[in-house]
């Protein structure tokens, strides 16, 4: 029934867009304008939050404003607004006007971060949100060894607008990661050179870790609850678990699943005056806060961009999170609590041998990981040689952009 339901709004979608997508291709476009987004439109975050932070550091560019962020939030618009920054609501006349103007876009996670039928024409720059663990796109989330896949390639070709994934330009982080996303990323592009169109430039977001980067109050509002939990407790723990759409689980499931004892954990944190956040999918957000309120030492992180809170958690666990590549970066322990890994890995498969990357100790229980925390919080961190020997190999380059 709902995939039924799916498989009608993709096609009232391409029959609406059709029109719409012509007409921009035809619109004329300000060469000196580009447009911006993130999270299907819904929060000033990821790679594109960043990007469009540090486009701003220049004089020159605050004064042309020529990269505009595009929202469907109105307070996201306002907020951006307040600071002298260039942000439009989707929604409105000048919002439209702007996209069928712009003659670039950059997205952080797919068209519906600005709206693909209003793009026609514009050079398309995914910025990514992900160097992947799992394997996504063609080849991962979907093939065309069955007639859906076929349907979906032929989306891709002719109503390009409709096919999420579509984009001129993919930023990848480093040469393996590009040579993961040829695949993935190959019924993207509007020709066949896939390899020449995945360009190597840094995830944006990453800019966040570096010593000089600062994060004013303007931007990271949660800055100030940030370093008063900081002073606070000892230690902070970040929990970022993935989110199990494919498997339809919310994190109340994943919490049933792996057996986690939320007053257990409390009681474990109490005595350590250990903070324990959880960083739940957004969507989850309301679920999780309702039932730890009371239990002490245990916090549910409200804010959409987990990289703030990053740069000061002393201790990260996760399980197939992509994040943790981007930790590797502030040399900080990471511990991998993957209680359902045979039926993750078989649905989804990987890009790389998980339980080979050697970056901080695999669990498969709640009291193996408690141990391996009480172990790290007693100074006993067995894997930071092995990251740095693991960071290098990655070779993450350096520069934000390509010049695309």
């Amino acid at each position: 029934m709902k995939q039924a339901l799916n498989n009608l709004i993709t096609i009232f979608k391409i029959i609406i867009g059709l029109p719409i997508y012509w007409l921009s291709k035809l619109f004329p476009k300000d060469k000196k304008l580009s447009v911006i987004g993130s999270s299907l439109g819904r929060h000033f975050a990821d790679n594109s939050k960043y990007f469009f932070i540090k486009h701003y550091d220049s004089e020159i560019a605050r004064q042309e404003k020529n990269l505009v962020w595009i929202s469907k939030d109105s307070e996201v618009v306002s907020r951006l607004n307040e600071l002298g920054l260039p942000a439009k609501n989707l929604y409105s006349l000048s919002g439209i006007y702007t996209v069928l103007r712009a003659s670039k876009a950059y997205l952080s996670h797919q068209l519906s971060d600005i709206n693909g039928a209003l793009l026609g024409g514009a050079k398309i720059i995914q910025l990514w949100h992900a160097m992947a663990l799992r394997k996504i796109g063609y080849g991962g989330d979907w093939t065309d060894n069955n007639f859906s896949g076929k349907v979906k390639v032929f989306i891709s070709k002719w109503f390009p607008y409709s096919y999420y994934m579509k984009c001129d330009v993919l930023y990848a982080p480093c040469q393996i990661a590009k040579e993961n996303s040829i695949e993935a990323f190959s019924k993207s592009f509007r020709n066949n050179k896939v390899q020449e169109n995945i360009v190597l430039a840094r995830q944006a977001r990453t800019i966040c870790f570096d010593e000089g980067f600062e994060l004013s109050t303007s931007f990271f509002p949660e800055i100030k609850e940030l370093k008063f939990l900081d002073n606070k407790y000892d230690k902070i723990i970040a929990w970022l678990p993935t989110h199990r759409t494919i498997f339809n689980k919310s994190i109340l499931d994943i919490i049933s699943d792996s057996k986690l004892d939320l007053i257990q954990l409390s009681n474990y944190c109490k005595s350590k005056n250990v903070l324990f956040v959880i960083k739940a999918h957004f969507l989850d957000f309301d679920l999780i806060s309702q039932i730890v309120k009371n239990l002490d030492n245990l916090y549910v992180y409200p804010h959409p961009d987990p990289y703030p809170l990053l740069k000061f958690t002393d201790i990260l666990v996760t399980d197939y999170s992509s994040v943790f590549f981007d930790f590797l970066m502030l040399d900080k322990p990471i511990v991998f609590m993957a209680h359902d890994f045979e039926e993750y890995s078989n649905k989804l498969g990987f890009y790389f041998d998980y339980k080979q990357l050697d970056l901080g100790p695999i669990c498969y229980s709640w009291p193996d990981t408690l141990k391996i925390i009480a172990k790290i919080i007693e100074e006993n961190d067995d894997y930071g040689k092995k990251r740095k020997q693991q960071l290098s190999k990655f070779n993450f380059v350096k520069n934000l952009t390509n010049n695309n």
